[in-house]
């Protein structure tokens, strides 16, 4: 069984993944960049190659739209999803803090093709939107990290079926930090998807030293009812 990890908009490959990359080492592949948007029409080939013929799937942030998109379309190959902190914003339109959010992220995106709306602010103004410290970048990392988000697809735009997580067995993890996170989870788990919470660390809750163990639970809970 293939363990597979897809990471969000920051880091790619095993950066976006330190604790998992040094607990699992060649066990796990670790995605990486494949496209500068991170677009799901460039990531979901990949990550379905990657899995088959069938393994575990986790993602974080914009990488759980990719994540879910690949198995609505091949359910065969995706054993289990875990998705740490998904912001499927479609999903919970009209609720309070997703409104909130996509109105805080909307005039960013509405601005990014614009010459006078500086790298710095963009990057600023994401990392501040999904409540993430603004990065100390050095001007290279500033200008790639723009480059994506210039390239980059509102999750909001992305239609995400969430019955899926009803029929692939899927656990949410969020940090308990930001409202919005939880009620993409809240809506989540009336499909049928298992929460879990690990404060301390953020939006990037696999840094949580239980998130490793965590996802072994998870995996092996779910190896053990295939084989009933």
């Amino acid at each position: 069984m293939s363990i597979v990890f897809l990471h969000g908009t920051g880091s790619a490959g095993p950066k976006a993944w330190p604790l998992q990359a040094a607990a699992l080492g060649d066990e796990a592949h670790f995605v990486r960049r494949v496209h500068d948007g991170d677009h799901p029409d460039h990531v979901q080939p990949v990550v379905i190659d990657a899995l088959a013929p069938r393994g575990h799937l986790v993602a974080h942030s914009y990488g759980c739209v990719s994540a879910v998109l690949a198995a609505t379309e091949r359910p065969d190959v995706v054993a289990s999803l875990v998705l740490c902190e998904p912001p499927f914003v479609g999903l919970t339109a009209g609720w309070p803090e997703t409104d909130a959010h996509v109105a805080a992220l909307a005039p960013l995106f509405e601005r990014r093709s614009d010459p006078t709306f500086t790298d710095l602010e963009l990057s600023a103004g994401f990392a501040t939107a999904v409540g993430m410290p603004v990065p100390d970048f050095t001007p290279d990392q500033l200008a790639r990290s723009a480059a994506r988000l210039r390239a980059f697809t509102p999750a909001w735009l992305i239609a995400i079926d969430p019955t899926i997580v009803g029929r692939v067995p899927t656990l949410v993890v969020t940090s308990g930090n930001r409202d919005i996170y939880d009620e993409v989870a809240h809506l989540l788990e009336g499909h049928g998807a298992t929460r879990l919470v690990l404060s301390g660390h953020g939006h990037r809750v696999q840094d949580h030293p239980d998130a490793t163990a965590a996802f072994r639970r998870f995996w092996g809970s779910t190896t053990s009812a295939e084989a009933q």
